[in-house]
């Protein structure tokens, strides 16, 4: 796999499991926000790749965003 697929793997499964234990009291909503706006930037890098390596894309740092986020796993 490549490092994007695991880390959509990882996001999705992350918000599933936020969803699950959110219940009726939203606790975990902020995040959940934060990790499909993450989605989001990684499916516009699909579309959006050209080249070789994508470094921007609408002012996000694309590499240093994964590294954020799989400093999480």
């Amino acid at each position: 796999m490549k490092k994007i697929d695991v880390v959509e793997l990882y996001i999705t499964k992350r918000i599933e499991l936020l969803e699950r234990e959110n219940g009726e009291y939203k606790i975990h909503k902020k995040e959940i926000s934060e990790l499909k706006d993450v989605l989001d930037v990684i499916n516009k890098t699909r579309t959006v790749r050209c080249a070789k390596t994508l470094t921007k894309i609408n002012g996000f740092d694309v590499d240093k965003l994964i590294k954020q986020t799989t400093s999480y796993l």
